[in-house]
């Protein structure tokens, strides 16, 4: 048990067992008085706060304590990110003083395994092939987010961004984006710049919503095969790979991330694909490292992409996962589509 100083803390509500006993709990117990500083923690408290407890005791406590209250709280870790708590708070009196006893759960797996059901299954999207990963960093939850949907006339939507952020607000962010630019897409089809300049009013006018970029594209069926339409909202450029092995990153200036300045247009490019050609699109944890220009961490990814490009889908996406050139700090998504390929024998 830590305390401010000796004879504080449970020495008068049942002596070593009751220290004991709280020490060895899996859930923090932190004692507050009524001016709202920390008088006790037990070990647990100190370990989801991620500081020692000479950081906390004699500190205040910074929520707002209302006795039989519960609710969820982030906790913001020293290294970055967030900690999600169930935070539960009960009144009190040890020594002839008002105590506050907040009990803190762990419920970060609980919101971790909420994020992926965020997520999407791709639907099929025959006779576009599509195969997606999603790696979140080291326990956080975050903001990235990727979709794909058939559209009508035979073509394909796709879509990937990241929510600035490692918060549950960048995760209930992520989730109301992409289901907004999931009807957006399929709404007005022919043009994916329309699709984000009428979210990022959208989203201007009704909420309060985190920078995000995102890219938003269309493969669709053309007479020299198949065309790909894009529009990138501050996103980094999709990489297409084809099916000799060379790739390519679909440069283009990149209009603002979303939640920026709603009134500038938007615009979109447009790219014939080869028979066979993968298209990749991905989030910024998959190729930043803070010690080195992202470009070498994109010139890094083309590499690896190009070793790897006569394997199938799932398996290209994953073996991008795992031989990542980021530093692992971020998390990765990646959505990858692949064009038909003509049937053997056929000219």
């Amino acid at each position: 048990m830590m305390r401010d100083h000796p004879g504080a803390g449970t020495g008068g509500l049942g002596g070593d067992l009751i220290n004991q006993v709280i020490s060895a709990t899996a859930d923090g117990i932190i004692a507050v008085d009524e001016q709202g500083i920390v008088r006790l923690c037990n070990p647990a408290a100190v370990e989801l706060f991620g500081r020692p407890a000479r950081d906390l005791l004699d500190a205040p406590f910074g929520f707002p304590i209302v006795a039989g209250h519960s609710t969820d709280v982030e906790l913001t870790q020293p290294g970055g990110g967030v900690r999600v708590v169930e935070m539960h708070i009960s009144a009190t009196t040890a020594n002839s003083h008002q105590l506050h006893v907040v009990t803190l759960r762990d419920v970060m797996p609980r919101w971790l395994a909420f994020q992926r059901l965020l997520l999407p299954t791709l639907p099929d999207l025959t006779p576009i092939q599509a195969a997606a990963v999603y790696r979140p960093a080291v326990e956080r939850l975050g903001g990235d987010w990727y979709d794909a949907l058939p559209l009508p006339g035979g073509a394909v939507g796709a879509m990937i961004g990241d929510v600035a952020g490692h918060s549950l607000h960048a995760a209930a962010a992520m989730a109301q984006i992409r289901n907004m630019l999931h009807a957006l897409l399929y709404d007005r089809p022919a043009e994916p710049g329309s699709a984000l300049a009428t979210l990022d009013r959208t989203l201007n006018a009704i909420d309060e919503t985190p920078i995000t970029t995102a890219c938003v594209a269309r493969i669709e069926p053309a007479a020299e095969g198949w065309r790909l339409r894009w529009s990138s909202a501050g996103h980094l450029p999709p990489l297409l790979l084809t099916p000799a092995g060379t790739t390519e990153y679909l440069h283009t200036e990149p209009d603002l991330p979303l939640g920026v300045d709603p009134s500038r247009p938007r615009f979109a490019s447009t790219r014939t694909l080869p028979k066979g050609a993968t298209v990749i699109f991905f989030t910024d944890g998959l190729v930043e490292r803070p010690d080195q220009s992202i470009d070498v961490g994109m010139a890094s990814l083309a590499a690896i992409a190009e070793s790897i490009a006569h394997l199938p889908l799932d398996e290209l996406c994953r073996t991008l996962a795992d031989q990542h050139p980021g530093d692992g700090h971020d998390d990765i998504a990646i959505l990858a589509l692949r064009t038909p390929t003509p049937p053997k024998g056929s000219r």
